[in-house]
């Protein structure tokens, strides 16, 4: 592991010390529970698209309604990542433009959803 060295305040100083002591770690557990905190809740605030039977949904939105056969289209490790709720929305929209095209089946968007919660409007894409 390499060893990084950072400049801190005497007051996030004294933090970091009455946490550790508070909670019985080190000053680096502190650092790092600190840091996973907070990378989790900006993960959080990511738009992510998630499969729910057949719809997928945008931040507990649905958007995009697709039949079953394009489903079974995409790639297993892509409806994996759908079904965990960790499917990036620009590769979930690449997928499923490459998919329909492949496959020519029909799907429903809710354009104004999709604008709406990430400010994409189909027509100007």
């Amino acid at each position: 592991m390499k060893i990084k060295g950072f400049r801190l305040s005497d007051e996030t100083q004294t933090q970091i010390a009455w946490l550790a002591k508070r909670k019985g770690v080190t000053a680096t557990d502190i650092v790092r529970m600190a840091v996973a905190e907070m990378f989790q809740q900006e993960i959080a605030r990511l738009p992510r698209f998630r499969l729910h039977e057949r719809a997928l949904y945008l931040n507990d939105r649905p958007v995009v309604y697709c039949t079953d056969r394009l489903l079974t289209e995409l790639p297993e490790t892509f409806l994996l990542q759908l079904e965990h709720g960790t499917a990036d929305p620009i590769e979930t929209m690449i997928y499923l433009i490459f998919t329909i095209a492949r496959t020519g089946e029909p799907v429903q968007i809710d354009e104004q959803a999709l604008n709406d919660l990430i400010g994409w409007s189909l027509p100007s894409l």
